[in-house]
């Protein structure tokens, strides 16, 4: 039995409100859309390929339903229709208000025209609804209680939020040092794990390791920071109070790198000393309002070139700034230093002995003093 067509229904009241319509190339009856698949989309149509030329050669309509709940009962949905391809497109915030009404008036169409509409596959409005300019690779779109929903999609959530794990696992593991993008076409830089370069990495291509990876370089952005937290490692508290010292006693960024590159490490609780561990000693640069002393571990000698290390420390004979002790302990090996003392011993032993003539000095003063007048007289 056919239902009653809205468009012979309310025809007159139609043509009340058509007068007042602008902006509006054409119009079709909702009963009449059920040959026409509806397309719906978002953002400005950047979804949909082509859309520019679609929206400049389609065409205005307005899609006429019937809404006993407004003045008139007319409700024009605006949209646009593309000749070529018979579709129509609708933004999906228009298609969440309209469709409760626009799906009754198409509803009609479907039972009236039902041979054509069971020959294509068309049992309810939906099924003239195309939701796919709204999908993305993490929701899918469906219509429920007459707006769009959407659902995860629970594989690609489950992935997602692996690979979220995936990235932070890498970050609080305690060996890693430094962090990169694994993606061969990705930037070729390493980072330390606070720098904001890190947020441009995909959670996929995201990795870290405790070594340099080969064909990576140091990001110019995080490099000082990345030094500092290689020199405290373990001690990553300490990252900010050694930054602060360097940074006040103005150790360049180039100073802090050749002493990793040593193998030298320090740290430090406070802003009044700073304990390095050199190439074989430990050492101890205090703070003092602006100036720094240097400070060596103590040591007992066994023997001519043997010792071991004690408690404490004691006070180096080293003027200068921070940077020139830096140097100095970079510079300083217990074998240097033996080396330094032979060298030293050599000196004197190259020194010609002073010949004191020990009977002349055992004369008075007076005779002295005669025997030098006669020199300087010439008498024999």
């Amino acid at each position: 039995m056919a239902t009653l067509s809205q468009q012979v229904l309310y025809a007159d009241l139609f043509k009340d409100k058509v007068d007042r319509l602008t902006n509006i190339d054409d119009y079709a009856w909702g009963e009449e859309l059920f040959e026409f698949p509806i397309i719906v989309f978002t953002k400005g149509g950047k979804t949909i390929p082509k859309y520019k030329s679609i929206y400049q050669s389609g065409a205005r309509v307005g899609l006429i339903t019937i809404n006993p709940l407004v003045a008139g009962m007319i409700e024009v949905v605006p949209a646009l229709y593309e000749p070529s391809s018979k579709r129509i497109f609708i933004k999906d915030t228009q298609f969440n208000k309209y469709w409760i009404y626009l799906r009754e008036s198409i509803k009609i169409g479907i039972d009236n025209n039902y041979n054509y509409c069971v020959e294509k596959g068309i049992k309810n409005p939906e099924d003239i609804v195309d939701l796919r300019a709204l999908w993305d690779s993490c929701q899918e779109p469906f219509i429920k209680d007459g707006t769009i929903q959407y659902k995860v999609r629970k594989q690609e959530k489950n992935s997602r939020e692996q690979r979220k794990r995936n990235r932070q696992s890498k970050i609080d593991n305690p060996n890693n040092i430094y962090f990169y993008s694994s993606n061969e076409n990705g930037s070729r830089r390493i980072h330390d794990k606070e720098c904001k370069e890190l947020n441009y990495i995909t959670d996929g291509s995201f990795t870290g390791s405790p070594d340099v990876p080969d064909g990576y370089i140091l990001c110019p952005k995080c490099k000082r920071q990345l030094m500092i937290r290689i020199g405290c490692h373990p001690n990553t508290k300490q990252i900010p109070v050694c930054s602060r010292f360097f940074q006040k006693h103005r150790v360049s960024t180039a100073a802090i790198q050749k002493m990793i590159d040593r193998g030298i490490t320090f740290h430090a609780t406070n802003m009044s000393i700073m304990t390095i561990n050199g190439i074989e000693d430990t050492w101890q640069i205090r703070a003092a309002g602006e100036g720094v002393s240097l400070w060596h571990n103590n040591y007992v000698r066994v023997s001519d070139t043997e010792r071991y290390i004690t408690d404490g420390f004691h006070k180096q004979n080293c003027k200068g700034n921070m940077s020139y002790m830096l140097n100095y302990i970079e510079g300083y090996t217990w074998k240097k230093h033996l080396e330094g003392e032979a060298r030293k011993q050599s000196v004197i032993k190259a020194k010609p002995p002073v010949i004191v003539n020990e009977v002349e000095n055992t004369k008075p003063w007076y005779s002295r003093l005669f025997d030098l007048l006669k020199k300087v007289l010439k008498v024999r």
